[in-house]
């Protein structure tokens, strides 16, 4: 179990998505206020991937905003018009690392039906390496990080399986488009495999309700 003052995961999945890491930086903010309101005053950064409203919540984003005004916010360039009516806004460009002091924040492309971004965060030599939304990881490396948080969103040898049985059922499959934007947990693997340390921790995000 990783300890939650490292990693403290608040909603994960298409209903919402926020994490917080080292009690003090959020990763989206895909959720209500009051699921993040128990934290709000430890938070000093609050890194925001991409556009659909599980990960970017702009009524929340502007109540914290407005609650908490020296609180920054960073993302991609994509988000910044989405951000104009935000104070403190740092907007990064991809694969540059970030210093805030206590810790450095760099951001690198995902590959969703959006724009989108995967997150490296680095405080005090602890690395986490944090992704979802994405068809892949290839050509990324994250070598010997402490956490990999990535999604785990469905599972290749019964996607298919899924599809034809929701389908028939006369159901929407949304597993089709999952299929083209999202990780398998095939893909996480492979990826944590080829990089991890002996030590490495894993957090299973984005997973699939449905089995």
């Amino acid at each position: 179990m990783i300890d939650k003052t490292i990693a403290n995961v608040i909603a994960t999945g298409s209903d919402g998505n926020c994490e917080i890491y080292h009690g003090t930086i959020a990763v989206d903010m895909g959720i209500s206020f009051a699921k993040i309101k128990p934290y709000v005053n430890q938070l000093q950064l609050v890194l925001l991937s991409h556009q659909h409203t599980d990960h970017f919540n702009i009524k929340t984003i502007k109540r914290l905003a407005s609650e908490r005004p020296t609180l920054r916010f960073g993302c991609g360039a994509w988000l910044a018009p989405l951000l104009s009516d935000i104070k403190n806004v740092d907007v990064y460009e991809l694969n540059k690392w970030y210093d805030y002091g206590a810790f450095k924040v760099c951001i690198g492309k995902s590959y969703h039906d959006v724009d989108n971004c995967f997150f490296r965060i680095e405080k005090k030599g602890y690395k986490i390496f944090r992704a979802t939304d994405t068809a892949h990881l290839e050509g990324i490396e994250a070598k010997d990080y402490d956490i990999f948080a990535i999604e785990h969103n469905y599972d290749e040898d019964t996607v298919y399986q899924i599809i034809e049985r929701q389908e028939s059922q006369g159901k929407f499959a949304h597993q089709k488009r999952s299929i083209n934007s999202h990780l398998s947990e095939q893909q996480a693997r492979d990826f944590i495999f080829k990089n991890r340390k002996e030590t490495s921790e894993v957090i299973r995000l984005h997973e699939s309700k449905t089995v």
